[in-house]
């Protein structure tokens, strides 16, 4: 074979497996998905796509789409930008990190709505929207955030059973500070609603959470509440009720 001819082959081949790399349709590599994740239809390339009706753990989240670098992909990255759209759930993110789930997340938009009839693994007896807002997401190994920098609020939270209640909105800021600990901290406060409430979060490694505060009745019949969740504990010399709770997610 002659030379220029095998450099022509050899050329055209690598041009082939560029075009291959850069466009590999994502409905290729769909049985890579984790078990419990589940697309009706998978469409684009790894890189660009679409996952139309997707499922995780049986629960409908919408459809999802990413804009994914593929040179960073060469370098152990994943970096670009993921979108899912549903009638509960709605997330957008900018993504850098390694294929292990480590690293950041920026520019997070998130929006849930608290309903059961939308996702079963919700509260039964409570209604209401989380949305977030946080420019920097760090993530490590493990579902604990190493550091948050935003907010999170929690809106027109009510109870919806044999005894409905307003139970009023929250909010958690979070400034952005790394502890040498490990954990997160997120100063919480309420945005109205029957209860004043003034707090803090704490999620430490690996995955759990402490709410602690002060908490006051603005009537009577939260006052009421107040005092039987608070399990009867004299509020402190300004009528705040001290709370505390805790647990792993």
């Amino acid at each position: 074979m002659k030379r220029p001819l095998l450099l022509t082959l050899i050329a055209g081949a690598a041009m082939f497996l560029v075009v291959l790399v850069l466009y590999l349709p994502a409905a290729w590599l769909s049985g890579m998905l984790p078990p419990q994740w589940h697309c009706a239809d998978i469409g684009g390339s790894v890189w660009q796509g679409e996952c139309l009706h997707l499922q995780v753990a049986g629960s409908p989240l919408g459809d999802a789409s990413w804009n994914l670098s593929a040179s960073r992909a060469f370098t152990g990255k994943v970096a670009g930008d993921v979108d899912v759209e549903g009638s509960a759930i709605s997330v957008r993110a900018d993504v850098d990190t390694n294929f292990s789930g480590v690293g950041e997340l920026r520019n997070v938009k998130a929006r849930l709505t608290l309903d059961p009839a939308l996702l079963p693994q919700l509260p039964r007896d409570q209604r209401g929207t989380v949305s977030a807002e946080l420019k920097r997401v760090v993530l490590a190994q493990g579902p604990a955030p190493r550091l948050l920098e935003g907010f999170v609020e929690l809106r027109d939270l009510r109870q919806v059973n044999a005894h409905p209640a307003e139970l009023g909105s929250y909010r958690v800021d979070f400034d952005g500070t790394a502890a040498p600990d490990g954990s997160v901290h997120g100063k919480l406060r309420d945005l109205g609603g029957p209860f004043a409430v003034e707090g803090t979060i704490t999620l430490t490694p690996p995955n759990n959470y402490l709410v602690q505060g002060f908490i006051t009745g603005r009537s009577a019949d939260a006052e009421r509440t107040v005092r039987e969740i608070s399990l009867g504990a004299q509020p402190d010399a300004s009528g705040r009720s001290p709370f505390s709770f805790e647990g792993s997610y």
